[in-house]
């Protein structure tokens, strides 16, 4: 293997825009197949296969949505039944619920734990069989996993779980399968478009970041190639933050 290049097949989830898209593209210009799944955006999912495939690679993408459980167990048993073997499998599909306590109704608490904790697990659950030896699992959680503010309980506390759900399914699928974790800091994506638009708080972040700028989806997608790296082999059951400094 040259330097830089990786193998195999790789499972982004939520890799049609944003991070996962950049996850996806980055780890198919290292020479990786991509899967990815995506839940909205059909033209945007559409454009990131033609990108993926003008790297000279192959590409599948499946539309499903992951916080319902019998969706998402029809979406393993196709992938199994495809006889692919995982290289890495990339828990990035996540949703965000800035609600306050008296503002987060049943529904939404439960469909933000769903996407952001119970669908990562249940997909390691059911796809670690096939993941190669010497593989990967990343999840994507937060800076927020480890801060608190007074407002979007459901999204901080599905993050800090993340974490820690990493460390125990470290240990537990050693030393066949590494399980790692990126927690971004003030990203670039569409899904906090409204903040990083805003001049103000654009640059209130910038302030307080001692790297003084916002991060891009590269800086994360750069994070997890190298968590997914054989070379970094000894690398399991840890949190890599990717903040510009912010968490400091």
């Amino acid at each position: 293997m040259l330097s830089g290049e990786l193998h195999g097949t790789v499972l982004v989830t939520g890799g049609n825009r944003g991070i996962g898209r950049a996850i996806a593209l980055t780890l198919a210009k290292s020479g990786c197949n991509i899967i990815f799944t995506y839940n909205s955006g059909t033209k945007e999912a559409t454009s990131a296969e033609e990108e993926i495939l003008a790297l000279g690679v192959k590409v599948k993408s499946y539309r499903v949505d992951l916080s319902s459980t019998s969706k998402l167990e029809d979406f393993t048993g196709k992938v199994k039944e495809s006889r692919v073997r995982i290289f890495a499998l990339v828990n990035n599909a996540g949703i965000y619920n800035g609600d306050v306590l008296n503002e987060t109704n049943d529904e939404e608490w439960e469909k933000t734990i769903g996407l952001n904790l119970t669908a990562p697990f249940y997909l390691v659950r059911n796809l670690h069989s096939i993941i190669e030896d010497r593989g990967s699992v990343v999840n994507i959680s937060s800076v927020y996993g480890f801060r608190a503010d007074a407002w979007a309980h459901s999204y901080q506390a599905s993050k800090a779980a993340i974490i820690h759900l990493t460390r125990s399914l470290a240990k537990e699928l050693a030393p066949r399968i590494r399980v790692n974790c990126v927690a971004p800091g003030f990203i670039k994506t569409d899904m906090n478009r409204e903040g990083w638009t805003n001049e103000s708080f654009h640059n209130k972040i910038k302030k307080v970041t001692p790297m003084a700028r916002w991060g891009e989806v590269e800086d994360i997608a750069n994070a997890v190639k190298f968590l997914i790296d054989p070379e970094n082999g000894f690398i399991t059951g840890e949190t890599l933050v990717v903040d510009g400094g912010i968490g400091l």
